[in-house]
């Protein structure tokens, strides 16, 4: 790999750990909402498909239905989820957000919207716009490679 593409590589690994050491799942920590980093991003992810499945759940998040099971008992015991029988389908059981968790999400995510226009404000828009385009067009490439494809090839070349 050319070593320029390597220096970058780095400083883009060393400021995505800065970025996400203060405005990923350790600031959800510090809004003291009693919610865990995960537990936000499930009650998002129920929010964004309304009522969801528990399998659902586990491929979004990439973990056992047993573990979004107990993720759920919590949630559930605080009041942010219920369970609800699919009408279409007895066996099926849906998640859905109650008031109580929507109101909690909605907390969360106006506080991290707050810290990260905060850090946005402080550079210059012509900055901001060059750095949104290639912030979405690198999301873009993330989402549409094949990752299997290119972790396959980096162990061929080990």
């Amino acid at each position: 790999m050319d070593q320029n593409m390597d220096a970058l590589t780095e400083r883009f690994d060393k400021s995505l750990v800065v970025l996400m050491q203060n405005l990923g799942p350790q600031l959800i920590n510090r809004t003291e909402s009693g919610l865990t980093p995960g537990q936000v991003f499930m009650l998002h992810f129920i929010r964004r498909g309304h009522p969801c499945s528990v399998s659902e759940l586990a491929e979004k998040m990439d973990v056992a239905p047993s573990a979004i099971t107990v993720m759920l008992d919590r949630l559930e015991n605080h009041g942010f989820v219920r369970r609800v029988r699919d009408e279409a389908d007895r066996r099926v059981v849906l998640i859905e957000l109650t008031d109580s968790g929507d109101e909690r999400l909605s907390d969360v995510l106006h506080v991290r919207n707050q810290v990260m226009k905060h850090c946005l404000t402080q550079m210059a828009s012509y900055e901001l716009d060059s750095f949104i385009q290639a912030l979405e067009k690198l999301a873009s490439i993330a989402q549409t490679t094949d990752l299997q494809a290119v972790i396959g090839s980096c162990k061929k070349e080990a």
